[in-house]
């Protein structure tokens, strides 16, 4: 009625303050005509009749009442003697792997550090006996008042508690406590297997001050450890939620994946009468950054080798940038797989792969110098057939003297060459020459003497040398070829099969398959008005023959190496390249050969590391 009245007074009649007088006079009639919503508080009930604590503060109050908790003593056992050791049972929740550090095998991670005990000292009416409440909670400061398991991390390097923290007391004394903790343990890293590598991190908890007398450790669901080799792996050590990493894939060897969370057991050891539960999860590397960076470039650069042995020998300095410049990549990618590794003597499967391509690249830098030796070889052999082809007019001269005097070239070049005499003897011919001691011996004038004081032995240039004006420097090379003759006369025979011949060709830079060199002494022994054998393999070279053949070799080498091209045997193929060309040919196969089974074979020797 006082709200109808005080309604009615019109506002438009009263001042400013009145009406605001007014206002406040009518906020508890319209609250208390206002309807209830209850769409506001869903799943609304009515309050249930009950006895024993509503809160924590009411809780702390029966629990005073009771008599005094003494916090320093633990629970006693579900018998309420104190004759066994209390059960702690521990777990942790993994929410996030922050940090493997490789360098100093630690791992860092994110999660909540659980344990379960009784005490019965805690216990309560549930809402089932008709208590209030079916759990206490307490949050922080607020579950400083009672026993707690003084568990720690025996690998522990340093440890950050975070304010979240949480105890829960059950109606029968039971009490479960979760803690946010950021945890850096050490756990050792193998790195035999990089990149292919998989490792356990492992947490060890235990107590600090009580025994297995006092206290057992186990954990969650697990079993007690009953012997001093300890309990084996049981129960819920780990459960993981979801993780991501684009280093790292966790829980494979669980056979779950990251992304669905994971469960571990924990492995139970008793040492030294102290229970120590070791929470392990598994984790493996995702290969695709060392393979992107490490492994195919290094496949790469041998590439980058390889092609080296297509160019131009001659072409000295691009040949030696493709030798030199993958060597020191690769050296450089080995200094990059230990930037975030340990530097220690441990064998790893990565380092000895990149250590081999290395090896494989100075193999081939190693071929190029090869090469260059065999291409100096080459040239001085070439000059050789050069020097012998510019005495051709004296090597003309000398067959001919052989034809007409009936004799062998060896025969003429023996009589051709110095002769040794001593001073007072009769000379070959006194009137023309002289001999000086320590000197060339020349032609004497006229007024000279042809005798001399001093007797002792010395060489003079031979009649038939003189008579034909040849010098030894003419003879020189014929002399070489004589050598090259004599040494692969290997039966004395003064004659020389094809095998023999094409092998002494090679001194002077001409290479031939044995049928090749069978096929060009065919052309020529034809040329020379000679008839030959079908079987051309049977043929043989005088030594005249063979030197002629030298002075006009060139006539019939290009059209023996076209004969021969078609259907040849892998030797004679190789007979027919200079040696230089044959290292570039033959590292054309064995290269990629080489490659190919060194990477295979550290794929397959990979589970032995």
């Amino acid at each position: 009625a006082a709200c109808a009245s005080i309604s009615r007074v019109p506002l438009v009649h009263a001042s400013m303050a009145h009406r605001h007088l007014l206002i406040f006079a009518l906020l508890p009639c319209w609250a208390a005509a206002a309807p209830v919503n209850e769409a506001a508080c869903p799943d609304t009930t009515a309050v249930p009749s009950c006895t024993g604590p509503t809160s924590v503060e009411e809780y702390w109050v029966q629990l005073a009442s009771q008599g005094h908790y003494d916090k320093s003593k633990r629970p006693a056992c579900g018998n309420s003697t104190f004759a066994g050791p209390t059960v702690v049972e521990v777990q942790l929740y993994l929410t996030q792997v922050n940090e493997v550090d490789q360098k100093l095998g630690q791992v860092t991670v994110n999660g909540y550090m659980r344990s379960w005990w009784h005490d019965p000292r805690l216990a309560f009416r549930s809402e089932a006996e008709g208590g209030c409440l079916d759990a206490v909670r307490m949050a922080g400061a607020d579950a400083e008042g009672i026993w707690e398991p003084d568990l720690y991390f025996d690998n522990l390097v340093s440890l950050h508690t975070h304010e979240s923290r949480l105890l829960e007391i059950y109606p029968d004394g039971g009490v479960w406590k979760s803690e946010q903790i950021t945890l850096t343990v050490k756990s050792p890293i193998s790195l035999g297997k990089l990149p292919y590598d998989m490792h356990t991190a492992r947490i060890v908890v235990a107590s600090y001050s009580q025994d297995i007398s006092l206290m057992r450790v186990i954990p969650r669901g697990g079993a007690v450890g009953r012997s001093s080799s300890g309990g084996g792996r049981s129960g819920v050590g780990i459960i993981a939620a979801p993780l991501s990493s684009s280093v790292w894939a966790f829980g494979a060897e669980e056979g779950h994946h990251a992304h669905r969370g994971f469960e571990t057991p924990a492995l139970v050891e008793i040492k030294f009468s102290w229970d120590y539960v070791t929470l392990e999860f598994h984790y493996s590397r995702m290969p695709k950054y060392y393979v992107d960076q490490v492994i195919l470039p290094s496949l790469l650069f041998l590439t980058v080798s390889y092609i080296q042995f297509w160019v131009d020998p001659a072409a000295a300095p691009a040949r030696a940038a493709l030798a030199v410049i993958p060597v020191l990549i690769q050296r450089t990618l080995s200094n990059q797989v230990y930037k975030s590794l340990p530097e220690g003597s441990q064998r790893m499967w990565l380092s000895d792969y990149v250590a081999t391509t290395i090896f494989i690249s100075v193999l081939a830098a190693c071929q190029f110098g090869v090469v260059q030796f065999c291409q100096l070889q080459e040239k001085r052999r070439a000059a050789k057939l050069a020097g012998l082809q510019k005495a051709g007019e004296v090597a003309r001269k000398l067959f001919n003297v052989c034809e007409q005097d009936g004799t062998t070239l060896l025969d003429l070049l023996s009589e051709c060459s110095a002769q040794q005499v001593s001073v007072d003897s009769d000379l070959p011919v006194a009137a023309d020459v002289r001999v000086s001691v320590g000197e060339p011996f020349t032609e004497m004038q006229p007024n000279m003497s042809a005798t001399s004081s001093t007797s002792m032995p010395c060489k003079i240039k031979s009649e038939r040398a003189v008579r034909y004006g040849m010098s030894e420097a003419d003879l020189l090379f014929i002399k070489y070829a004589q050598v090259i003759f004599e040494r692969f006369d290997q039966d004395k025979s003064g004659q020389c099969q094809p095998s023999e011949v094409r092998r002494g060709l090679t001194y002077f830079n001409i290479f031939l398959s044995t049928a090749s060199t069978a096929s060009l002494m065919g052309m020529f022994l034809r040329d020379e008005g000679l008839r030959t054998s079908v079987d051309e393999m049977q043929l043989t070279l005088t030594f005249d023959q063979f030197t002629k053949l030298l002075s006009k070799v060139g006539d019939y080498t290009v059209h023996a190496k076209a004969c021969s091209k078609g259907s040849m045997s892998i030797v004679a193929k190789m007979q027919g390249l200079a040696p230089s060309k044959r290292c570039d040919s033959l590292a054309r196969w064995l290269f990629p050969a080489i490659v190919i089974v060194t990477v295979a074979g550290f794929y397959l020797l990979l589970p032995l590391y």
